[in-house]
């Protein structure tokens, strides 16, 4: 139908002419268009007198809503003056008056008006007076009293002051749930919300304590009520209640209340809540409320045995709020003196602090006494003999369920959890058992441990096979409760890993445990958590396995977990949730740390086959080097590489407690808000973890697990990394005088290569090299071009195609070491940076007027120099005669710089070593030492005359806190951090800033520390002579002619070295190269080759040698005695360098 009739086409106008006139112009005025202006007419008619109607309408609706409200008013006013006049004249007795009065005023009642507030308390207290004798008779009349109901919690919920007259109101919810608590049932979330308001109330305003309390707790245990009521009142309890902040009544009271609250009941009400779809409507700082009460009144109870619906609430809960806990930092003495006393506790928690009673409250459950006390008060857990029967992982899976939370919540409180957990004993029905043993008994009957340990192949089609119920709701799911288990047994392993010695350890692989005795015995219980050796064979196994599926399969593993729950993989990097915190990340993290204590244990003193970790048969080897090299172009292509400067920015995203330290203070506000930037870094970091396991799972597990990979095959893969990387910065000219010719031509004004050009002079190398070439940055990758000047200025001849760039950097070395104070030696002459060095130049500032801020900056400097020529020489492949610290070489190794080890402390001081085990192992005189939780240093120079001592506490308050027979393992723990991490952490630092910029980090990660060690200095192993001589290059008359046949003196060095014992071998060796070490892959890595030169006929003269490139200049020599004589003789006297 055209839309000149109806008004209502939706499809395109259109201009119909009914009057056979000729077409008119359409712009025209409608008055000017002729007969077509008559339908038009119509339509504005027909609208006009629709309107009128509509007007008409809404006036009668107006009067009418008028009249009813004016009935309304007047019937209300007649209802109110019936009532008024019940009370003035004071006809009749209270029961009779109040059944007048009651239906009165439920239809006159409005809560906005004074005087009908007055007349309810007047009803309420004849309601009271005649003990509500009109609704005992059973009739109709009682729905008056769920209108009642309303009515008053109504009033309350808008003004709960009614003055001295509400005790006449608590009096009648309490005679009502005597008579009729149905008509309390349906409003309870109400109800206990209105019981809140009182309990916040200020002191003069408040209700008589007993009759609040009686109102509180009275629907939670009333006997007549039905199991659904309690339940539902319980619920309303918790959330309309508990949740509340600031219950400064219950709060004070909480003896009186708890009493009459059955808490087992509460934690399984709470226990059957959704607590993910709870907190969709339940905000976070209600959640926070409801937990500190929660625990507020389990420890006010102190029941005997605790129930594991108790322990399933507070995973829960803390489940929920574990990302808010750890951002929001726990209210301090005197913490929130500086915030406005009006604060609410919305405001609060957005300021980035958790109020402080809900931060006491969290606080209790890190207690010692709270550990030990959770599993001293739980009931027997049961433990098989075969598999892991449900009733058993139901029992280990709600303790690790909670545990695992709770570190995860706590962080900073995680050792100390972890140790609490340690010493517990858990009860079973055959009596108790040490925590971890029980943990490993129960773990290795699970299905998913003994299928892991047979294969990978096993752990992919486990976690294929992952239920896609959420951990809460899965909770009584076979598969979480293994999980979880496993999880805890893997969290307290590495820990007591890290505080067991040799001597335990390898105890224990033996079978030596002395098992358990009465008392708690240190030495007995660390030796018993040892495991034999076949059961770490077993737990090497599942751990190698577990680990090479979470990264190898990840691709797979995430499409198949994107399929299942119909989620963007992108969105959500990491799907696998165990329980609170414990995502994918996590899970992996604590596998690798599991794994790497062993495995770095093994690597220092190995105990497992040969072999054991290589898992070879995964990949195609013959061409795994290239596989790898193109995953990893895959991701630098993709954005996925670590460059510096997001490296960079990394580390000062990650800087924690130890960077910042907290003795010089932070606010809380600003301690929130770097968590938050940690959180969201972790967050980034994650995502990007995905995309690289997408695009290189081979290069993954190499930089993850490189263990499984043999060494040779990893070395010739940094090898190539570096080869590729010259390429690229290079345009192409990885040879250094090609790059000198292309950056020539290129710029022929020659101020790029200007750049890399240094006049050093000897006796101030390390100087001299930090200030030309420190601009550089990473420009010091690309070729330097070095000329010596000597101690009378003269410039040192050299030969070295251009510059004598290895021994520049290997004298830099060892002037760094040998007359600096940047490093110190132990006792094994392996080097570590200074840890004091910080301090002392600090206060040697003070002492000359000099900025503390400007000293900092130029011994860090120093350090991150020293860094970038370190990696200088890894990149070029010159090795160098050091020897460092394996402590600090795992530093190197491993992103995590805060991994802690009671055996790595032994390096570092070995007396030290000894006492802390002392320590250890004699609990009865720890009290005798006087120790508390503080270190004393000695922060003197040699050039001061008297001993500086100063104290740095271990932890806040240290200084007050004493060090005790249950609390020495937490003092070794924190000794162990302070002198690995904390005391030289600014050193270290910029140490591996400067390295990690010439050396990428995922290419340090495939080694472990002693395998950097000899990727630095070279193999310590023998000097193979064959290999030396097959990779020797000859000059002069002493090169080879076509016969293939050596010079005959050539022929008589060979013979010489050959008769050599191996360490004369190296002598000769460092004589040439300045390294008494082979490169890894043999000599013919050796750069430049090793190479004998003509040194004329004058057999009365020494050989000498240019390191800078590997030469032995070596005399025409006829006689074998001769040859050996001088070389010996030269080798033992040394030489400086210049040409012969």
């Amino acid at each position: 139908m055209f839309s000149t009739f109806t008004g209502q086409s939706t499809g395109k106008r259109r201009n119909v002419n009914l009057s056979g006139n000729r077409a008119h112009n359409p712009w025209a005025s409608p008055a000017t268009l002729g007969s077509s202006t008559t339908v038009s007419k119509a339509a504005a008619e027909r609208e006009k007198r629709q309107r009128e109607k509509d007007r008409i309408k809404a006036v009668k609706c107006i009067q009418r809503v008028w009249r009813g409200s004016q009935t309304r008013r007047h019937l209300r006013a007649q209802d109110r003056a019936a009532i008024d006049d019940l009370y003035q004249h004071n006809q009749h007795g209270p029961e009779t008056r109040s059944a007048k009065a009651l239906p009165l005023l439920l239809r006159s009642f409005q809560k906005t008006n004074q005087d009908d507030r007055r007349r309810l308390v007047f009803v309420c207290r004849d309601l009271c007076d005649s003990s509500f004798c009109f609704f005992r008779s059973g009739g109709p009349e009682r729905f008056q009293l769920d209108r009642l109901v309303r009515e008053l919690l109504n009033t309350l919920q808008e003004e709960a002051d009614l003055g001295p007259q509400v005790h006449i109101v608590l009096t009648v919810f309490l005679q009502i749930l005597d008579l009729r608590p149905q008509a309390i049932e349906p409003v309870l979330g109400q109800y206990y919300k209105v019981m809140a308001n009182y309990c916040n109330l200020a002191l003069s305003l408040q209700p008589p304590f007993m009759l609040l309390n009686q109102t509180v707790t009275k629907p939670l245990y009333l006997g007549k009520l039905s199991e659904t009521f309690i339940s539902e009142a319980y619920h309303a309890f918790a959330f309309s209640f508990l949740a509340t902040p600031d219950l400064n009544v219950f709060e004070n009271n909480l003896h009186a209340f708890a009493a009459d609250i059955d808490l087992d009941r509460l934690s399984d009400r709470l226990a059957s809540e959704k607590f993910e779809t709870t907190k969709l409507y339940v905000s976070r700082t209600r959640l926070l409320w409801l937990l500190a009460h929660l625990v507020a009144l389990q420890q006010t109870k102190q029941q005997q045995t605790l129930h594991a619906s108790y322990l399933r609430v507070l995973c829960s809960l803390l489940s929920i709020l574990s990302d808010h806990i750890q951002l929001a930092a726990p209210a301090e003495q005197g913490a929130d003196s500086n915030l406005d006393a009006t604060n609410s506790a919305e405001d609060v928690m957005a300021q980035g602090t958790l109020p402080a009673y809900v931060s006491e409250k969290l606080g209790l459950l890190t207690e010692s006494r709270a550990i030990t006390g959770l599993l001293e008060s739980s009931a027997p857990y049961s433990l098989g003999h075969e598999s892991a029967s449900n009733s058993e992982l139901g029992d280990a899976s709600v303790l690790a369920g909670y545990v695992l939370t709770l570190i995860s919540c706590f962080p900073n409180a995680g050792d100390e959890v972890r140790m609490r957990l340690f010493f517990s004993n858990i009860p079973t029905k055959t009596g108790r058992m040490p925590a971890l043993e029980y943990l490993w008994q129960v773990m290795k009957r699970t299905t998913v441990f003994r299928s892991i340990v047979g294969g990978s192949e096993a752990a992919l089609e486990i976690f294929k096979s992952a239920p896609q119920s959420s951990p809460q709701n899965g909770e009584n799911d076979s598969w979480h409760q293994q999980w979880r288990t496993i999880l805890l047994f893997l969290e307290l392993y590495a820990f007591v890993l890290k505080l067991t010695d040799d001597a335990d350890f390898f105890g224990g692989l033996k079978g030596d445990q002395p098992g358990n005795e009465k008392g708690e015995n240190d030495l007995p219980r660390v030796r018993s958590s040892g495991l034999d050796l076949e059961s770490v064979k077993r737990l090497t196994l599942f751990l190698k396995h577990l680990g090479f599926v979470l990264y190898y399969n990840m691709p797979e593993l995430l499409a198949s977990w994107t399929s299942a729950r119909s989620l963007k993989a992108a969105s959500r990097p990491s799907m696998f949730v165990v329980t609170a915190g414990l995502d994918l990340d996590k899970v992996r993290r604590m596998v690798m740390a599991a794994m790497r204590g062993l495995y770095e244990r093994d690597s220092r003193r190995p105990f497992l086959p040969k072999d054991h970790w290589l898992m070879t048969e995964k990949f195609d080897m013959a061409g795994f080097k290239e596989a790898v090299v193109v995953e990893a172009e895959r991701q630098r292509a993709l954005g996925d590489a670590e460059p510096e400067e997001e490296e960079n920015g990394k580390k000062d995203e990650e800087d924690d407690e130890e960077g910042l330290d907290w003795r010089y203070g932070t606010s809380a506000t600003h301690a929130s808000h770097r968590r938050y930037l940690q959180l969201m870094a972790r967050r980034k970091q994650a995502a990007k973890e995905h995309h690289r396991a997408t695009v290189g799972p081979k290069l993954e597990v190499l930089k993850n697990m490189p263990f499984v990979i043999p060494f040779d095959k990893r070395v010739r893969i940094f090898r190539e990394f570096i080869n590729l990387d010259k390429i690229r910065r290079r345009q192409g000219h990885a040879d250094p005088d090609s790059w000198r010719m292309w950056m020539m031509s290129f710029d022929p004004t020659r101020n790029n290569l200007a750049k890399h050009q240094a006049l050093i002079r000897r006796g101030r190398l390390f100087k001299d090299a930090q200030d030309s070439l420190w601009p550089l940055g990473d420009g010091i990758k690309e070729p330097v071009q070095i000329t010596f000047q000597d101690q009378w200025g003269m410039q040192e001849a050299g030969i070295d195609g251009g510059g004598v760039t290895k021994e520049f950097l290997t004298s830099v070395i060892s002037e760094m070491l040998a007359d600096t104070d940047l490093f110190v030696a132990n006792s094994q002459n392996a080097y570590y940076p200074n840890p004091l060095i910080l301090e002392q130049r600090l206060a040697s500032a003070r002492r000359h007027g000099i900025s503390e801020s400007e000293a900092r900056t130029e011994l860090l400097r120093q350090y991150e120099f020293a860094g970038r020529i370190i990696g200088k020489c890894m990149y070029e492949g010159i090795l160098i005669n050091v020897v460092f610290a394996g402590f600090f070489l795992l530093k190197w190794a491993t992103a995590d710089t805060k991994q802690v080890n009671l055996n790595d402390l032994r390096e570092l001081d070995e007396d030290l070593y000894r006492g802390l085990l002392f320590m250890k192992n004699n609990e009865d005189e720890v009290d005798d030492l006087g120790l508390n939780f503080a270190v004393d240093l000695d922060i003197s120079t040699p050039q001061d005359r008297q001993p500086k001592i100063v104290t740095r506490p271990l932890c806040p308050n240290g200084n007050n806190i004493p060090v005790t027979k249950e609390n020495r393992l937490l003092y070794i723990t924190q000794v162990a951090k302070y002198r690995l991490n904390v005391q030289p952490y600014a050193q270290t630092q910029a140490f591996l800033r400067g390295l990690k910029m010439v050396i990428e980090p995922g290419w340090l990660s495939m080694f472990n520390q002693n395998e950097l060690q000899r990727l630095v200095g070279g193999d310590s192993g023998a000097i193979d002579v064959d290999d030396l001589r097959r990779n020797t290059e000859y000059n002069g008359p002493y090169q080879i002619g076509d016969d293939g046949e050596e010079h005959e003196t050539v022929k008589l060095f060979w013979e010489v070295m050959k008769e050599f014992g191996d360490e004369e071998r190296k002598e000769v060796l460092q004589y040439v190269t300045s390294t008494p070490r082979a490169p890894l892959l043999g000599f013919s890595q050796l750069f430049p080759r090793f190479t004998i030169s003509y040194g004329g006929a004058d057999e009365e003269r020494l050989p000498s040698a240019s390191t800078c490139v590997n030469l032995l200049k070596l005399p025409k020599y006829t006689s074998k005695e001769v040859l050996r004589e001088k070389l010996l003789y030269a080798v033992k006297s040394g030489a400086g360098f210049d040409l012969s």
